[in-house]
């Protein structure tokens, strides 16, 4: 049961990084704003998928690493445009 829920896991959370953030991104660029976003959310977003990606790094355990690596990297984008829009 619990190697169901790591996948699971796994492939909400790749879904969520591959398909969910680069949609906010296309929307962030197309518009050239960031208006309707929460600052703090974004940021306590990176937190999360960070210490995630950290925490699948040390414990080897890569079906929780590269999908939260993934989510962290467009995240980044997203909180970087903050700067830029």
């Amino acid at each position: 049961m619990p190697e169901i829920i790591r996948w699971s896991m796994f492939l909400a959370t790749l879904l969520l990084a591959v398909l969910g953030y680069p949609d906010q991104i296309r929307v962030i660029m197309a518009q050239k704003s960031t208006a309707g976003l929460s600052f703090w959310m974004v940021l306590a977003a990176f937190w999360s998928w960070l210490s995630y990606t950290l925490y699948g790094f040390f414990s080897r355990d890569f079906k929780m690493f590269w999908p939260n690596l993934a989510g962290t990297i467009f995240i980044s984008v997203i909180l970087l445009s903050f700067l830029f829009y």
